[in-house]
């Protein structure tokens, strides 16, 4: 990895294509990034070009218009190759210099309409719950749970909006409380909805929505 030893550098990327990610610049202006982190709703081929030049792990979650490619030889591409889905998974990434980082995803939005990605309250709830065992064995093997929370909708009460698509979901406050990772980071609510985006502190947490990029550096 790129990053100096016992700090991890990570390009965040959500919902909007940002034109300097998309040339070979992003070689040279990208070159110590460690890790990138995807919250969903961008094209495939953009996070397939993101992967190819960095050559770092891409972890991502889907967002509710993320949807199959259908080819004009017959093929169906439902996910960027090179990527890794961590969909209502746990992920640990481990490093050679620094201690392992687990992260959690979630993708999709509250429900508003029969399409992929989309889930209620309860349906939500029982995909955290899924995933609890693993994040109760960490805390017991590492004496922590998750490092990183990734969804694409944002938790109910922060970031969120008053429409049924831009609903956060109470399953992610709650997770927060019992898990409290360093980050919860968070796409879908673009800053021309006019709701506060600003980076919020919930329960040791760091809440940030993210559209189109962020760089991140933590200490490990």
């Amino acid at each position: 990895m790129a990053g100096q030893s016992g700090t991890l550098q990570i390009l965040i990327v959500s919902d909007h294509v940002r034109e300097i990610l998309y040339t070979s610049a992003i070689r040279e202006q990208f070159s110590s990034v460690d890790l990138v982190i995807s919250c969903g709703d961008l094209p495939f081929p953009y996070l397939e070009y993101i992967v190819t030049m960095l050559n770092v792990p891409l972890l991502y979650v889907p967002g509710n218009h993320d949807r199959p490619i259908y080819t004009d030889d017959g093929r169906v591409i439902d996910s960027p190759e090179g990527a890794i889905n961590i969909d209502g998974r746990v992920f640990t990434l481990k490093g050679n210099h620094r201690r392992p980082v687990t992260v959690v995803g979630f993708g999709g939005s509250m429900h508003y309409g029969g399409s992929t990605h989309q889930y209620t309250e309860w349906q939500m709830k029982k995909r955290v719950a899924r995933v609890e065992p693993s994040l109760l064995l960490n805390r017991w093997i590492r004496k922590r749970s998750v490092d990183f929370l990734v969804t694409h909708a944002p938790p109910y009460g922060i970031h969120d909006g008053k429409d049924r698509c831009h609903t956060g979901f109470r399953a992610f406050g709650s997770f927060i409380r019992r898990y409290q990772p360093m980050y919860h980071l968070h796409g879908h609510v673009h800053p021309s909805y006019g709701y506060d985006v600003a980076p919020r502190q919930y329960h040791g947490t760091e809440i940030r929505n993210i559209y189109g990029y962020e760089l991140l550096e933590i200490r490990l």
